[in-house]
């Protein structure tokens, strides 16, 4: 499978400048890419395609191995796990591409550089060996000097040369430098100075060489070692009195550190071949366990955890094997590991599926009775909890780990309840015979009400509802059954009273605006002008109508009857609505008399 992506993680990349070697953290100083997983490779190694300077191809490459070898443990069956993998592994091939062609931009760019320099280096060769043919024509020595000073320093500022070429070129430079401070016609005082100098910078080196044998990480010291051999070859002579000395002393305290780094590895290579052999022989006592051990019992299961306990502790306790078999002993004993546990869990699955359920459907109950123990509806509650009681009984038993506290949590649930019940009874009993009382005057009203709206409409029906609205204020509380019908029959009987007060009303207003038409002087401009105040009139409440309908949608209010702000709202729209009925009408008056106007 291979696609061209371009992910977030390639999208900051530009990693074409040339650096001295690939850089990047070390291997032995990365995570541990062992426990990672797919997304946690790929994560790992788009944090490190953003960093300033580019990974080594070593390190993506390990990176990219860990990754294939979680293709191999995929589940077949597992199909989102698959899926998940093929995610991630498009991520990988996106950002593996944006790799490899900055690193061929890095290498082509480090070669570029190599070839550059190497042209430069040669030709500071050639203008040092012009400068023994100034010499042996008679050139000031200062000017000399002057000129072998500039030609090292350009040397020593020029970068990396590819290491076939360095060591030859290298070399050249060093013996024509060598050769340019034995020239005869140099200038001692110079000479001298300058080797002071040369022999006071080595005799510091040679003191940290000295040093390098107290510290105890190998391979930091062995890192020390080059970069002081570094510094020292790049040090011009000393006097030929201290030449031979100093070089030796030399010689022998880095020749003692080489010989500390290779018995180091030959001595970790050792060890990482018992840790090899240790970690073998796990394997075979795990793959013993499962083969020959009789796994069919609790106990036999639980001894074999033990044991198997015993063993990944003896395993971490035993070093890292040899690099090329450390991932894949690790595999195989955890592949041991894996399969004892799928072999554990299935047994265990099989034994106690029935009664994990039925466990998982008592403290389904435990929390519904643990709901309900703070319910004041007293007799819905008794029900409930009984039906609760009878659902547990049906379900059977669990474990006996279980059977007793979890019986303990849900009759606490009952005994909490029923000990409120029955501290309440006494106040229970009055509340009810006074919601009874209320019942009875909300039902007189009711019968009253029924009686108004079936008849005449009363001139004072305004103030009489109000008076039947404070009556059924003060009359309070009914019982639970009975709320939703009484108030529901009382809401009716209001809705259909009011109705009938605003028609009333509208009435009595149309036919006073009628009565103020014919005091209008004239006929004609005049009821038209009438007529289109009237329409503005009849536009600005539409309008204002259609923002207080816009703001009953956009509250999100649950309990209107709970809401002041929305009940108010409703209010204002209702008085609105009548308010444009009537106004509608009494257009529709003007557009008669408009014509019986004209016909006359």
């Amino acid at each position: 499978m291979t696609m061209e992506l371009q992910t977030p993680d390639q999208a900051q990349l530009d990693h074409t400048a040339p650096a001295a070697q690939d850089a990047a953290t070390p291997l032995d100083q990365t995570p541990s890419y062992q426990s990672m997983s797919p997304q946690e490779l790929v994560d790992h190694l788009a944090v490190l395609l953003q960093q300033e300077e580019l990974p080594e191809r070593k390190l993506v490459e390990n990176i990219r191995g860990q990754f294939i070898r979680r293709r191999e443990r995929l589940d077949p069956n597992d199909k989102e796990q698959r899926e998940s993998f093929e995610v991630q592994e498009l991520r990988l091939e996106g950002l593996l591409s944006t790799f490899r062609e900055h690193d061929k931009k890095r290498q082509e760019a480090l070669e570029q550089l190599y070839a550059e320099n190497k042209v430069k280096k040669e030709a500071l060769l050639q203008r040092f060996e012009d400068l023994f043919k100034s010499n042996e024509e008679g050139a000031e020595f200062g000017s000399l000097y002057s000129t072998f000073t500039a030609i090292r320093d350009e040397w020593n500022a020029l970068g990396q040369l590819d290491p076939k070429d360095a060591t030859v070129l290298n070399r050249r430079f060093y013996e024509l430098r060598d050769q340019f401070y034995d020239l005869k016609a140099i200038n001692d005082d110079l000479r001298q100075i300058d080797f002071k100098k040369n022999l006071e910078a080595k005799q510091a080196i040679l003191a940290e060489l000295r040093e390098l044998d107290s510290v105890k990480d190998t391979i930091a010291a062995y890192r020390r070692l080059q970069e002081l051999t570094a510094q020292w070859h790049e040090l011009g002579p000393v006097s030929k009195e201290h030449r031979q000395e100093i070089n030796t002393e030399f010689k022998q305290l880095a020749t003692a550190q080489h010989k500390r780094h290779q018995e180091f590895h030959d001595q970790r290579k050792a060890t990482e071949e018992e840790n090899l052999q240790g970690k073998e022989r796990l394997c075979l006592q795990v793959e013993e366990l499962l083969s020959s051990a009789p796994l069919s019992s609790h106990a036999a299961f639980n001894k074999a955890v033990e044991q198997i306990k015993a063993m990944q502790e003896e395993w971490r306790k035993i070093g890292r094997a040899p690099r090329k078999d450390n991932e894949s002993i690790y595999q195989r004993f955890r592949a041991g590991i894996d399969a004892f546990f799928r072999r554990r869990n299935d047994f265990f699955k099989a034994n106690h599926e029935h009664t994990e359920e039925i466990l998982q459907k008592k403290r389904a109950l435990i929390e519904r009775a643990a709901a309900l123990k703070d319910s004041t509806a007293w007799e819905e509650t008794t029900n409930a909890l009984k039906a609760l009681q009878k659902e547990w009984q049906e379900l059977g038993a669990v474990s006996p780990k279980y059977s007793q506290k979890i019986w303990e949590e849900f009759r606490a649930s009952f005994d909490y309840f029923f000990d409120r019940k029955k501290k309440e009874a006494p106040r229970r009993d009055k509340a009810y015979s006074e919601a009874r009382k209320s019942l009875a005057v909300k039902r007189e009203i009711i019968k009253e009400l029924t009686a108004i709206n079936e008849g005449e409409v009363p001139e004072n029906l305004r103030d009489l509802l109000n008076s039947y609205n404070e009556r059924w204020k003060q009359a309070g509380f009914v019982p639970n059954k009975d709320r939703e019908a009484i108030n529901a029959a009382y809401r009716e009987l209001l809705d259909a009273l009011h109705g009938k007060l605003r028609r009333h009303r509208e009435e009595r207003r149309l036919s006073g605006y009628s009565a103020s038409l014919s005091n209008l002087e004239g006929k004609g401009a005049t009821l038209q002008s009438e007529h289109s105040r009237m329409q503005r009139h009849l536009d600005r409440l539409r309008s204002e109508l259609q923002t207080y309908e816009s703001n009953l949608t956009r509250l999100n209010i649950s309990s209107k009857s709970g809401s002041s702000l929305l009940s108010e709202i409703e209010r204002k729209r209702d008085a609105l609505v009548a308010d444009i009925h009537l106004t509608e009408q009494k257009i529709a008056l003007l557009v008669e008399k408009e014509k019986a106007g004209e016909e006359a």
